[in-house]
Order: structure tokens, then C-alpha cells, then sequence
């Protein structure tokens, strides 16, 4: 079997590179596990008021890719967006202030999340954020997230091509 980036590699020189996000779920799979990922972008305006969209996700059925919704701040945007920190809890009781939707994340059989903000250049580009059962992210897991990083950096770039390879 290949090790996680080489399969990541050869799928985003292949045609099914056009999905980045698609490639990106795999290759989180395969180096820490989830039972649902999904990515979110980010915008901010002149005066820092921000707006969030999910732009992937593993589980189009149960929690679908969305629309733009207001960015409200509390403890989860502090360490996120603010300090560019990952944020992870391994609980509900761990997210439930800083997500409204705790209840039926929980009624998923989810107990535990990670989002790692994607930073490249100095610019946020956004969250990817990886949810199992309780207690799943621990610290021999969170470890590999640099792998995840990197992973990601390359996915939301790609997602911002024209296809040519050049910004759009």
C-alpha cells in the first residue's frame, strides 16, 4: 500500500485532482481518521466582519455544504481566527458553547473535533475540521496534523485555481 501523500499526490495529478477537497478527505482518513470532514471557507470585509461557508463536506445528507453565514465571536473564533490556533475538544460538553448545532452533531454519534485553520502567505483560508467519537483526538493523533496542514494549504490553493494553475 502507498504511503498517504503519495496517494494524495498521484490523485491531484490524475482528473480526480480536480476535486481537491474530495482528495483531501481521503488523505485525512488515512493519516488521523473522522467519520465526518468537511472544509469551510472564510471572508472579511475593511472592517473585520466576517462571513463563513462549508464549502466541502463527507456527509452532504446529514450536514450539508451551506451558504455564507455570519461569523459571531466567541471562545471557538478567539483561537481559530484570531489567535490562528487549532481548535480541538474531545467532548460535546467541549464544544457545546461554541456550537450552536452541539445536539445534533452529538445525535450523529460525534463526541470530538478538531478544525485546523488553513493559513498560507499570512492569509486565512479557511478551516478544516475533522469530527469523530468522543475522545478520538488525542495527542498521538493530534501529532500528525502538520501532515494535515501542509495537505490542506495545497487543497485550498488548488480550489482557488482557474485550472491553470495560476490564482483566479
Amino acid at each position: 500500500m502507498r504511503d498517504p501523500f503519495t496517494a494524495y499526490s498521484s490523485t491531484l495529478r490524475s482528473r480526480a485532482g480536480l476535486l481537491p477537497f474530495a482528495a483531501l478527505d481521503r488523505f485525512c482518513q488515512d493519516v488521523v481518521g473522522h467519520r465526518l470532514f468537511s472544509c469551510s471557507q472564510f471572508r472579511f470585509d475593511a472592517e473585520g466582519k466576517g462571513t463563513a461557508a462549508r464549502i466541502y463536506t463527507s456527509d452532504e445528507a446529514n450536514y450539508p455544504t451551506s451558504g455564507l453565514k455570519e461569523i459571531v465571536p466567541n471562545r471557538w473564533t478567539g483561537i481559530v481566527i484570531d489567535r490562528r490556533e487549532t481548535f480541538v475538544a474531545n467532548s460535546v460538553d467541549g464544544f457545546a458553547d461554541v456550537f450552536p448545532d452541539h445536539a445534533f452533531i452529538a445525535s450523529l454519534g460525534l463526541g470530538s473535533v478538531v478544525n485546523l485553520p488553513v493559513i498560507l502567505n499570512g492569509a486565512f483560508l479557511g478551516t478544516v475540521n475533522l469530527l469523530h467519537e468522543r475522545d478520538y483526538f488525542g495527542p498521538s493523533r493530534l501529532a500528525l496534523l502538520g501532515q494535515v496542514e501542509i495537505a490542506a494549504q495545497l487543497a485550498f490553493l488548488l480550489a482557488r485555481s482557474d485550472g491553470s494553475g495560476r490564482l483566479a
